[in-house]
């Protein structure tokens, strides 16, 4: 072979052509796969973006939702606050119910209106009012008649006198 073939002129330049021929090609495809590559991104950002606001609109709903809950909780809150204060409330009454009935045994064993205000923290009146009435209950006190009318009230007590 000779040497002066190789580094001819056309030689060069046709290896020359044929060197950026192969550079165009290479970079058409490329161009090629980047063009498809930049579509498929496009494509992947518009479904992302589809999702994000798909995904605002749910946070949003769940947010409506979340302070409705809230409010119907703070509802709740406020019923749950006053039926406890209503327990307290029915369980002082039982308590006053104990104590009563506590004084009724205790009168029924014989106590003394004294007991009946140290042991069941009763007021004077009201322990010599349970005493009263277990009397007239045991029968060991009697008890007056009802009357319907003053009128008819006094004509019952001048018989009642005149009978003596």
């Amino acid at each position: 072979m000779n040497i002066s073939l190789i580094t001819s002129a056309p030689v060069i330049a046709g290896v020359a052509v044929l060197v950026i021929l192969l550079l165009i090609v290479a970079i058409y495809k490329l161009k090629g796969r980047l063009t498809s590559v930049t579509d498929a991104t496009r494509q992947q950002v518009r479904l992302l973006d589809k999702e994000l606001k798909k995904s605002n609109k749910q946070i949003l709903e769940v947010r409506s939702v979340v302070v409705g809950l809230g409010q119907r909780v703070s509802e709740q809150q406020e019923i749950i606050q006053h039926l406890n204060e209503r327990l307290v409330e029915l369980e002082q009454e039982d308590n006053d119910g104990r104590l009563y009935s506590r004084a009724t045994k205790m009168v029924q064993l014989g106590a003394d209106v004294e007991e009946l205000i140290e042991e069941c923290e009763l007021p004077k009146a009201e322990a010599e009012l349970m005493m009263s009435l277990q009397k007239k209950i045991a029968g060991k006190e009697k008890i007056p008649p009802l009357e319907s009318s003053p009128e008819r009230a006094g004509k019952i007590r001048k018989r009642a006198a005149g009978r003596k």
